[in-house]
């Protein structure tokens, strides 16, 4: 009965995890970057109950998947772990979550737009002064240098249309850029001194307080994933950080969605023993 019950966990967790595919092209370039990333498409679990019955799927209104939690059972429970996994096995696990790998995403043609657009003048020769430094001060200290150095300002207003992604140049030089613009500037200046492609990683959030699309860098160094936010000079653990849910996380070596690990609770299942009644005593003469 456990073993049914953990598998059941399981596969309603594979198929939670699945509906974030993101299959086919959507025109981001209106959407906010939830409704970009959702695409109206039927979710995994409906699909597959729609084949069972032979029937046709059927597409679900638009919603911020991100902030709209899949109601779980009583009987699921998040594991959490205290140290990022991703700080360990190579892969973005960051925020409590799983990884998993994607081909395509609608924000494919931003995210290739600024990924190798480096960063000169001051901010560079800055970058390369930093590599005679610990890789934990390096983060320290380009997350300080962006965050004092940019000011925020929402695309709407810089540009006249929402969600730009911007060169880590253009957006140090113009000073201004909306949280994005801070985490590619990040990335770029790291690079520029010295953390390898492969542990600089963007991820586009939904900040569950305030209810918006949010964008952090998340940097793995020393055994250990650390968020580099515009909200604070701190390097942050990512697993100390519960008001995140990520969407999508780009890097040089790949994209990813993100899912979660459930586990199912014990259940305690009544004995089917049943004790024998003792007859009450017979008092007629």
């Amino acid at each position: 009965m456990q073993d049914r019950a953990l598998k059941s966990a399981f596969l309603f967790a594979a198929a939670a995890v699945a509906a974030l595919s993101l299959s086919g092209t959507a025109q981001a370039q209106s959407f906010s970057k939830t409704d970009a990333i959702l695409g109206g498409q039927p979710s995994a679990l409906q699909a597959i109950m729609a084949q069972q019955s032979g029937g046709i799927a059927p597409r679900p209104a638009i919603r911020p998947a991100s902030y709209s939690r899949i109601p779980l059972r009583p009987t699921i429970l998040r594991l959490h772990p205290a140290i990022s996994p991703g700080a360990f096995n190579g892969q973005p696990d960051v925020f409590g979550s799983v990884a998993l790998r994607v081909g395509r995403t609608p924000l494919d043609s931003r995210w290739h737009k600024v990924e190798h657009s480096g960063v000169g003048g001051a901010a560079a020769s800055y970058s390369q002064s930093l590599r005679r430094l610990d890789p934990t001060a390096r983060l320290e200290a380009v997350n300080r240098y962006v965050n004092h150095r940019v000011t925020f300002v929402d695309d709407s207003i810089q540009y006249g249309r929402p969600d730009v992604w911007a060169a880590a140049g253009d957006t140090l030089a113009r000073g201004r850029g909306d949280c994005e613009d801070y985490a590619i500037a990040k990335l770029q200046m790291l690079r520029r001194a010295g953390i390898a492609d492969r542990d600089l990683y963007l991820s586009i959030v939904k900040d569950l307080v305030r209810r918006v699309d949010h964008a952090v860098l998340v940097v793995r160094v020393s055994g250990h994933m650390y968020v580099l936010d515009n909200g604070t000079d701190r390097l942050l653990e990512s697993e100390s950080v519960s008001d995140y849910r990520p969407i999508l996380t780009f890097a040089a070596s790949g994209t990813w969605t993100h899912g979660y690990r459930v586990q199912s609770a014990p259940v305690n299942i009544a004995s089917n023993d049943v004790q024998p009644l003792n007859p009450a005593a017979d008092t007629t003469d």
